[in-house]
């Protein structure tokens, strides 16, 4: 049986990344959902897109908008559910009316350039908890076949479910306090008092399961629509989550409580960069067979077709701040022992991933040993136009680029390829104008169609054999997903100003010259 992995890695594919809460439909809430997943991924692939790339779909806190730092690695955000397909919100009136009520205010969500994502996700708890207490008084009752395959979901996820749900609820109960300052018992996770908990407010902890049952079904039901075109959903996987997250409460032991990642100094920052996430204890974690980290990836390979390994140097050596150092360190010496430490890794990750595609994020300063094990494992790791350079400063030819790698213009951690091309330098335009046009010129080369099609058909060209583009890329904009290292509204709110039909017409012209390309470069 071929699987995702050599179906992938034996094409030349192509693929839109676009975050779901940019997915604008006529139903949404203010925010993309599974409902607008499934309307945007028959729309791509008809454009010949055989890739979808969603970004992290981890639950955030409130007033948190990246999901690289999530409160788990395991619950999706419930801001992604489709609130009019829920069915126990459907037979509920108390929340068919407390949905009427929301109306005019939905409205005005609908068309915000933002995504407004603390006041939306409240709306949504608040009518999928009217809801669930429909779902109780119809289905538990009675233990029905739905009620059944509830339990049977909350069984099969128990692994991550269980302390997940105690833990929402705890926050909730203890006001969004951080798990630092609950009472010794709970903050501690002894069983008893943690039992005791549960016990006493059962219903409540379940319903932050019953929340994930539903986007769990909800996902499942878009990732059939998204095959039934030939079109793979790619998600992302994190390397860190919060300090105030479900795995660090209730599994301590993994973790390096008091320490904190980061990454080195580097001209940008000379002191090096602290991330606010909890370090692992990669002795312990190795020790115990990597426990933690196989229970992810198996949860990826659940909602995912292929999925995205933030920060894969870490996985080698992480680099990490003890509770005074202003200076940090890596966290394991030594090329040979990193290299062991990631091999290791990234072997029971492609045990784990049983077929499906793993992508590794290797951007930023990577050791040699790191990039030559990917192609040697068949793991994509990233060529970003802009970064490839030869020795001798010139861009690099992506026709020189392996197969085994995943080609593209932008991230979403970087300016699009329209305000890259913008704001560069004119010295840095005429260089990389004469690798893409074969042409020599003084830099004075203009963003136009003409210009982005050039682009475009030269990644396209590149023997990688995934190639991605923002969809920012596609339209031509500026707008960003995210500007590392800032704090602003900006950051993650991104929406697009149109939903799949009113995109097809207004950019009619930018997904015919996709098309064209795809199939002139074999990627049709």
């Amino acid at each position: 049986m071929t699987t995702i992995q050599d179906q992938l890695l034996s094409s030349r594919v192509s693929g839109i990344l676009m975050p779901l809460s940019a997915m604008k439909t006529d139903q949404d809430w203010g925010v993309g959902d599974f409902g607008g997943l499934k309307e945007w991924a028959e729309f791509l692939a008809s454009q010949g897109v055989k890739i979808l790339q969603i970004l992290p779909l981890q639950e955030t806190a409130p007033g948190i908008t990246c999901p690289y730092a999530a409160m788990s690695s395991f619950a999706t955000d419930p801001v992604y559910v489709n609130i009019e397909a829920v069915e126990d919100i459907q037979q509920s009136p108390q929340a068919q009316q407390f949905i009427d009520s929301l109306r005019p205010q939905l409205n005005l969500r609908k068309e915000s350039r933002k995504v407004q994502f603390f006041a939306i996700k409240q709306a949504k708890m608040q009518a999928l908890w009217l809801g669930y207490k429909t779902f109780l008084t119809n289905e538990q009752s009675t233990r029905s076949a739905r009620f059944l395959a509830f339990e049977a979901y909350q069984s099969a996820q128990a692994g991550w479910l269980r302390s997940y749900a105690i833990f929402r609820a705890l926050k909730e109960f203890y006001k969004w306090q951080t798990w630092q300052v609950w009472p010794r018992e709970l903050r501690q996770h002894q069983a008893d008092a943690v039992l005791s908990f549960e016990a006493e407010y059962k219903e409540y902890v379940q319903f932050f399961a019953y929340v994930q049952w539903i986007l769990d079904g909800q996902l499942r039901q878009a990732q059939a629509v998204a095959a039934s075109r030939g079109l793979l959903i790619f998600g992302d996987i994190p390397f860190g989550t919060n300090l105030d997250s479900a795995e660090v409460w209730a599994e301590q032991e993994n973790y390096r409580l008091g320490w904190e990642i980061g990454a080195p100094a580097d001209q940008f920052s000379k002191g090096g960069q602290k991330w606010g996430l909890p370090a692992y204890d990669w002795v312990y974690q190795h020790q115990h067979n990597l426990d933690l980290w196989r229970r992810k990836i198996r949860r990826m390979t659940e909602l995912y077709d292929v999925f995205r390994l933030d920060h894969l140097v870490g996985f080698f050596r992480t680099y990490v701040f003890g509770p005074e150092d202003s200076v940090g360190a890596f966290d394991v010496e030594g090329e040979q022992n990193q290299i062991d430490r990631g091999y290791a890794f990234l072997r029971m990750v492609l045990d784990e991933a049983r077929g499906k595609l793993a992508v590794g994020e290797d951007l930023g300063v990577i050791p040699n040993y790191v990039r030559r094990m990917l192609v040697d494992l068949r793991i994509p790791g990233y060529k970003v136009l802009r970064w490839e350079r030869e020795d001798n400063g010139y861009y690099r030819e992506p026709r020189s680029y392996p197969v085994v790698s995943l080609a593209t213009t932008s991230t979403h951690d970087t300016e699009t390829l329209r305000g890259w091309w913008e704001t560069m330098d004119q010295h840095e335009r005429a260089n990389i104008w004469e690798m893409i046009s074969a042409q020599k010129t003084d830099g004075q080369v203009p963003w136009n169609k003409d210009t982005q099609r050039a682009i475009l058909r030269r990644v396209l060209g590149s023997s990688s054999a995934i190639v991605m583009f923002s969809w920012q890329d596609i339209i031509g904009t500026t707008d960003r997903v995210n500007t590392p290292g800032t704090v602003s509204e900006d950051n993650w709110t991104y929406r697009s100003n149109y939903t799949p039909a009113e995109a097809a017409h207004v950019y009619e012209a930018q997904w015919a010259m996709l098309r064209e390309l795809l199939k002139e470069t074999n990627r049709a």
